[in-house]
């Protein structure tokens, strides 16, 4: 790397860090990654732990961190448990060095199952893909993905790019420990029905129809869900409910 390029680097990461500092939500965090990766083609970001031996797809939503994946992709791809077909994840999985997805063509070529799923996530603008795999000092492996329809990543950017996946994965870490609401949650039938349907991908009006009830009750109900669970939306309201057992 040239001396300029390095000093431009240097000084985008040091950026991003003192951004991150300001980061009080996953939110914000994941702001900030875009914001910052935007320049590259960057227009979507995901990261997470890796699921573990007999979860299943809706399981491995308790494990998220940073999600701006497209709303729809992701309920599909959980729905459908692409998480235990998808190569980008077996890969991550097998080794810590950063790779783009074109790099897994080879290797799907003879998987059609890791083949459907890179080609129905290229229907939802996530065409092109830069991953990699980060161990905290408490030895959890996270994955780390930043995609869209056009990357422009080369090799001095991609180092930079991992400096920022490895302070953002722990910046959202330390969030998630602190925002995790103390003591045991308590929600009611119908909350826990809801959110049980919202966990099935289903939007208001359809967890109305089948709870026999407005949308708007059904929207009251999840309002009452988030703010019991902490979280701001309805991913992060599925995801910490999984993760405390409230639903399956």
């Amino acid at each position: 790397m040239q001396p300029r390029s390095f000093r431009n680097s240097l000084d985008h990461t040091l950026s991003f860090i003192r951004d991150l500092d300001r980061a009080r939500n996953l939110e914000d965090v994941s702001a900030q990654v875009l914001r910052h990766a935007a320049p590259f083609g960057a227009e979507h970001v995901l990261s997470s732990t890796f699921p573990s031996v007999g979860s299943n797809g809706r399981q491995q939503l308790g494990n998220v961190l940073l999600n701006r994946w497209p709303g729809e992709w992701l309920t599909r791809y959980v729905s459908l448990g692409y998480v235990f077909r998808d190569p980008a994840v077996a890969r991550a999985q097998s080794a810590v060095t950063p790779f783009f997805w074109r790099e897994l063509n080879p290797i799907v070529r003879d998987d059609p199952a890791g083949r459907r799923v890179m080609d129905e996530a290229g229907e939802f603008n996530l065409k092109e893909g830069f991953t990699t795999a980060l161990v905290t000092l408490d030895g959890q492996k996270v994955g780390f993905s930043l995609a869209g329809r056009h990357l422009e990543i080369c090799a001095e950017t991609s180092g930079m790019l991992s400096l920022i996946a490895s302070y953002a994965a722990a910046r959202a870490i330390a969030i998630k420990r602190e925002k995790a609401p103390d003591g045991p949650i308590v929600l009611t039938a119908r909350e826990r029905e809801a959110l049980q349907w919202a966990a099935e991908g289903k939007a208001d009006w359809e967890i109305g129809e089948v709870m026999s009830i407005s949308e708007h009750g059904a929207d009251k109900h999840m309002r009452s869900v988030r703010a019991k669970l902490g979280v701001i939306n309805r991913t992060q309201a599925v995801a910490e409910a999984i993760r405390r057992g409230l639903i399956i």
